[in-house]
This record gives C-alpha cells, structure tokens and sequence, in this order.
C-alpha cells in the first residue's frame, strides 16, 4: 500500500469532456459493474497500526452490501506491530494483546459484512531486521538505524521461525472468516523490503522474498490448510537497482525458482504510473518492460500456468495531484476507467479472481485542499462527500434515451429519458447529463448540450438535425444510454 509508504517518508471537468467527445463507453443502459464478481475496496483507515475501533462499524459499513457492494477488501497486518519482541519462551504469548484485539474486531465486522479479505503482512520488526543492511542504508536514511522496511535476517533461525508462526496464528486464528493471506506488501520497492539489487544477486529483493515466502507458505498452510497463499503483491513498475525491482523481473526470478509450489496464487498492483501519455486501462505503459499494467498484466500472467489465479490487490486513479504515484485525471474519468479497468480485466483476464480499488476515502494527511503529500484515488473525498466513481463502483445506475425514428430535415424534435440511481435515488435529480452526436456512418462523437435533469431524474432536450444522426447521452463517467438513430428521408 503506498499510503503506508507516505507516512513512513513524512514521519475535472474539462479533461473528462475531452475523453468523452473521443471514446465513450459502449451504449449500454446499466453499467456492468454491478454484475461484476471479485469486486473490491480498501479503506487506509483499517490498515493502520493503530485504528479507532469505534469507526470500524461505519468503515465496513460503507463498504457492505447497503452502500458499495465491494465483495472483498485488503487489510495490512503490521508484523512490527503484532510481534514487537522477539519470541520469548517465559512470555505468555508471543503477540502484542491490543493489536490482536484490533485484528479481531476488523476481521469480525467484514465477515459479519461478508466482505472477503485478504489478510497482508507488512513492516519488519527492528528484532527480526537484517542489521547488516542499516550499514548500507537506503538513500536518504541514517546510517545504522532500523527502518520496517529493512528485510529480515533470514539467515536466523529465529527469524524464520517466528514469521512461519505469525503465518499459523493468523490462519488458524480467523479460518472461518479469512481465507487468504497474501505475503508483502509489494516486496519489490525498497519502500517495503530493501534492498532491492539486480534480481540475478544472490541477495536480491526476490532472493530475499522467496526465502520469507517459504516460510510463509509452511506456516499459513499449517495453521490452515485450505488456506490461500497469495504470493507477489507487487507495485506496477521498478529500474533494476537497489531501490526497486521490475515486476516482471521479479515474478520471473520467482517463478524460476519454484514458486509455484509455495504460494496457491499470485498478485500485483497494476496502476497506470504518474508520468504516463497512454493512461486509460488496457493501454501499454511508457515503459512496458520495466512496468506492468492492465495493458501488458500477461507479462506476468504467461510466467505460470494459465490455471493460476490471479488477485490484483490494488488499482485506481488519482483525481488530484500526488507526489507518491499514478496518473491524475478527472474525477468523471476517474469514474469511466474504473468502468473500463473492471470490464477490461473480466474480457482478457479470465484467471483474476478479484480486482480491489484503492481506495473508499483519500488520504489527505494536512487536510489542506492542495497537499501534494497525500492520495487521492478514493471512491469519495476525504471529507466523505461522494465521487462519481463511488456510484460507478456502486453500480445499479441506469440512463435511459428516447428519441423518434425519423425528424423532418431542419424541424425540431424531442429527446427524452430519466437518471435512476439505485443506491440514492435522490441523487438522480439536479444532474448534468452530457448529450452527444455521430455520423449514422461512424466517427467520433461530438458534444450537443449539457442538459440537467428534473428533480425525479427525467430530462428533455429539443434539436434539429440535417440528415440521420446518432445519439446518447452520458452521465460523467458513472453511465451511459444506448445509442438511438434518428433519420431525416
């Protein structure tokens, strides 16, 4: 999760016109997302170390089957948190009571939600860190000092053994509620396991990830041996150097090396990159062999047998400029390729189980409306106030059009239809709906009007026309109705 990343280093209009004049979505009614299985959310505020527990009914609530309908969800599991001494046979238990009590009211409120979750390891306890790596630190660390994010020594039998056993306790713990548990948090950034060195090093991140996953494997298997290993989880691109891996490279390290008989499946972050000129999903990246996305997510896909299942446990836009990743767009573009991210990985990716937006709320660490410090690919606004794309994960929207067959050359006719928004149908009033036109031949589409419906989400629009044309309108990016031909003999 790269707002974890973000704390750790700090201690829309115009554009979504122009994409719609160009390639709107195909004509459909409804959207298809709400009939879309493995649709998932993250919300930061249940990843945290430490998390109001008092919030966390409101949280899983927004997420549920009353509001989103996200069928499945990530939550990160702090090992520094859970076990912040090294394991201690005259202890009575091994792990931290008050974490585990936030673990157990977070994996609670999502099964009772039945929201599936995948339970994600993260963050290195300064007992179990590799000190000889605090000598040799990341950029911009002090010398000898811990971070979370130095890997672990792998080389001890303690440590083995203790992340092994973290991997029982929490599958056997919630076998019932939780059935996958996913190994890193993108262990391809020196962000989260450093270092990351040329994965033909011999203690290169991948070298050093498949011996945890090892482990990890063992122990989940142990505690429950119907569980599901997910192994991967990494970030959509990497150089090749000490601080970050490509993720190609690094899953064909793995793959190469017997991985497929210590993880049941696999996962990645296919993000479209900030900097990138091809951003809508499916495009190929700038860099397309030191970054995975949608566009070339069989770059990774094709390294293993095409019964793997795939999870691709974080995905999304940004609607305001962060200094951390992704691409910034318009909140109604934001809504449209959220759409097309989940209809393009249901039509070429058959082997995904399950794609998790990130996220339900930004994260805006100042709350000052221009900080570049914080993420802003939520689904809503840190305030809470609802983003087109909330509806569009929602899902249940619906925009009808109707139109006559044929208008006299010149002579004004009519076009009608109503916005039904199923979560609120209150919203579906006082809305901008864009209307537009093409050639009966073909072409790209062209903009009429902005038309606002009425207060029960009807609307009505009079136009004249030439010869026949095509029409349909647009609610941002949330929905669109089927196209009408409109002849003039």
């Amino acid at each position: 999760m790269w707002v974890a990343a973000a704390a750790a280093s700090l201690a829309c209009a115009a554009a979504g016109l122009a994409f719609i004049l160009v390639a709107p979505l195909s004509g459909e009614s409804t959207d298809v997302i709400a009939q879309t299985q493995g649709r998932g959310i993250i919300d930061y505020r249940l990843e945290q170390s430490s998390v109001d527990l008092g919030a966390v009914p409101g949280i899983v609530a927004e997420m549920g089957p009353d509001k989103l309908r996200a069928s499945w969800t990530r939550v990160l599991v702090h090992w520094n948190a859970l076990q912040p001494a090294a394991p201690d046979p005259a202890a009575e238990g091994p792990y931290a009571v008050a974490y585990v009590t936030q673990l157990d009211a977070i994996v609670d409120a999502l099964y009772r939600a039945d929201v599936k979750t995948i339970l994600t390891m993260v963050d290195v306890p300064e007992w179990a860190s590799d000190r000889d790596v605090w000598q040799s630190p990341r950029p911009g660390f002090p010398k000898g000092a811990y971070q979370p994010f130095y890997a672990p020594d792998m080389e001890s039998l303690e440590v083995r053994g203790a992340f092994k056993a973290v991997g029982t306790f929490l599958a056997s713990r919630y076998e019932g509620k939780v059935s996958h548990f996913e190994c890193w948090n993108e262990p391809n950034q020196g962000s989260y396991l450093y270092p990351q060195v040329p994965v033909s090093a011999e203690n290169g991140g991948a070298a050093t990830y498949l011996l945890m996953l090892k482990e990890w494997y063992a122990g989940v298997k142990s505690g429950n041996a119907d569980a599901v290993v997910i192994a991967g989880a990494t970030a959509p691109r990497g150089r090749g150097d000490v601080e970050s891996t490509p993720p190609q490279a690094f899953a064909r390290y793995l793959a190469d090396h017997g991985v497929l008989d210590l993880m049941d499946a696999y996962s990645h972050h296919p993000y479209t990159p900030g900097g990138s000129t091809r951003i809508a999903p499916g495009e190929l990246p700038n860099n397309p062999n030191r970054a995975v996305t949608l566009g070339n997510l069989d770059q990774i896909t094709h390294l293993f047998p095409s019964s793997t299942p795939f999870y691709l446990t974080e995905f999304g836009y940004n609607t305001q400029y962060s200094v951390w990743f992704g691409v910034t767009v318009s909140k109604d573009d934001q809504a449209r390729y959220l759409r097309e991210g989940y209809a393009f990985t249901r039509a070429n990716y058959p082997q995904v189980m399950a794609l998790l937006w990130f996220l339900v709320d930004d994260w805006n660490p100042s709350g000052k409306p221009a900080d570049d410090q914080g993420v802003y690919m939520g689904v809503r606004t840190a305030d809470g106030k609802r983003k087109p794309s909330w509806y569009a994960f929602a899902g249940g929207n619906t925009l009808t059009l109707s139109a006559p067959e044929t208008a006299g050359a010149g002579k004004p006719f009519s076009v009608s239809g109503v916005l039904e928004v199923d979560r609120d149908p209150s919203v579906a009033g006082g809305q901008t709906l864009t209307m537009l036109w093409r050639k009966s031949s073909g072409g790209s589409w062209n903009k009429v009007a902005s038309v606002t419906t009425q207060s029960d989400g009807s609307y009505e629009y009079t136009l004249d026309q030439q010869s026949a044309r095509v029409y349909r309108v647009v609610w941002g990016g949330v929905c669109e109705s089927v196209s009408r031909t409109v002849h003039s003999p």
